[in-house]
């Protein structure tokens, strides 16, 4: 299952056949007119969320609990979940000194309806809801909403809750490198270069381990290619880290873990995967390969419902969890999450496969919501990549690809 022979130009091929590179719709998040949001806090509404602090026996996915109450509910009244924490109007970068900017200019990185799991709340204003929060870099706090999507009205706000560490390296990606006896690990943190020397500590499963170093990228607002990924859909990526695990015995399990070394001596470590090597190419084995396009991600809680299809990311994702002894490497050849220039999107997809990425390679291709953007050199000029124009795609997952803007690549192996 190691793509031996298999040509990813093919696969991308068919798979322009099968998407006819349509759009599928708005993200969830673009239907909030964000900008439009008035300034309507309310003495007698409250959210409170606890518990305050996340990930105390190290987890990086924990259910919060938000209750919330206000005189006067209204059936289109919701919740917004922002992070970082503080999302007024002194976050707001403005376009120019004349114009100033609205008093939200940030999107929520989830939301859902008040009246969600509480169907009395617009007869009692009293309501709560139970929501699944990942470790991303940064606090949270939960704001309740009158008006709509349309018109929202802030009317109160939360306290603020935290990861015990949300710098701590989460959501590893393997990916099968440049030779069939190397492997690559990718992975997400808070800490940049001048905070900490990234690296993978790693062996055969039983044995002896060794540290390789890994490289860092990330990115800023001017790296996007417009709105919503310049503007509301805007934040923070972190530090992307990748390691080369290399000369690996063939068909053997190595275990490994994410580590940053803090430059007072300290280390910060992940908790601990394993993976199985590739065969030797051309050896007589059994290779079982796993591809497909356009899953996109979903919300465990509820929340962020895309186009009305998306709960079938979640029923792949724990079909190939079930599977995963099984599964030797997957393809998924384009539309990765749907993210469409909400970059919060992306570290909630790789939460959600991490299951996944972390034991076997999970191989990605561009598709049309991942590079489409007018002007920039993708094959279709249209919107669809919201701003982000290949940008999160090829930085988020390492490829064995000659140049990371030209997504290509082909020819790991043979299959006999």
């Amino acid at each position: 299952m190691r793509v031996f022979g298999l040509s990813l130009l093919a696969i991308l091929w068919v798979l322009a056949w099968i998407e006819l590179v349509l759009s599928h719709g708005d993200q969830p998040l673009a239907k909030i007119a964000i900008h439009n949001t008035k300034f309507a806090l309310h003495d007698q509404a409250h959210v409170n969320a606890f518990p305050k602090v996340l990930g105390l026996e190290g987890q990086n996915t924990e259910f919060v609990t938000v209750e919330f109450s206000f005189p006067s509910p209204s059936i289109d009244d919701w919740i917004g979940v922002f992070s970082p924490a503080n999302f007024s109007a002194s976050t707001c970068i403005s376009e120019n000194p004349r114009v100033v900017p609205p008093l939200l200019c940030s999107a929520p990185i989830k939301y859902q309806y008040a009246n969600y799991s509480s169907p009395n709340y617009t007869n009692t204003g009293k309501g709560s809801l139970k929501l699944q929060l990942i470790n991303q870099r940064s606090d949270f706090s939960f704001a309740l909403f009158s008006g709509g999507i349309l018109n929202p009205k802030l009317v109160a706000v939360s306290n603020s809750i935290a990861f015990a560490n949300p710098n701590a390296p989460v959501y590893p990606r393997l990916a099968q490198g440049k030779v069939w006896n190397e492997m690559t690990v990718t992975w997400t943190s808070g800490y940049g270069i001048n905070d900490a020397a990234p690296f993978v500590e790693w062996g055969l499963k039983g044995g002896d381990k060794v540290h390789s170093p890994a490289g860092t990228l990330t990115f800023d607002r001017r790296s996007m290619c417009g709105a919503p990924a310049r503007t509301v859909g805007w934040r923070d990526p972190g530090y992307i880290h990748t390691s080369f695990l290399k000369e690996l015995w063939p068909n053997l399990v190595y275990s490994y873990k994410l580590g940053h070394r803090l430059f007072n001596g300290t280390y910060i470590w992940s908790q601990k995967y394993q993976f199985r090597a590739s065969p030797f190419p051309g050896q007589n084995s059994l290779q079982r390969v796993v591809i497909f396009g356009d899953m996109g991600k979903d919300e465990a809680d509820g929340s962020n419902e895309y186009n009305q299809y998306q709960r079938g990311s979640l029923n792949t994702t724990k079909q190939l969890i079930e599977d995963l002894e099984d599964i030797d490497i997957v393809f998924h050849i384009g539309d990765i999450c749907y993210a469409n220039g909400y970059l919060s999107q992306w570290d909630q997809f790789t939460a959600q496969v991490e299951s996944i990425t972390s034991r076997v390679p999970y191989m990605i291709a561009s598709g049309n919501h991942e590079r489409d953007w007018p002007g920039t050199g993708s094959f279709y000029g249209n919107l669809d990549s919201g701003g982000e124009c290949g940008v999160l795609a090829e930085t988020m997952f390492y490829m064995p690809a000659e140049n990371r803007a030209k997504f290509w690549y082909k020819n790991l192996g043979i299959i006999s």
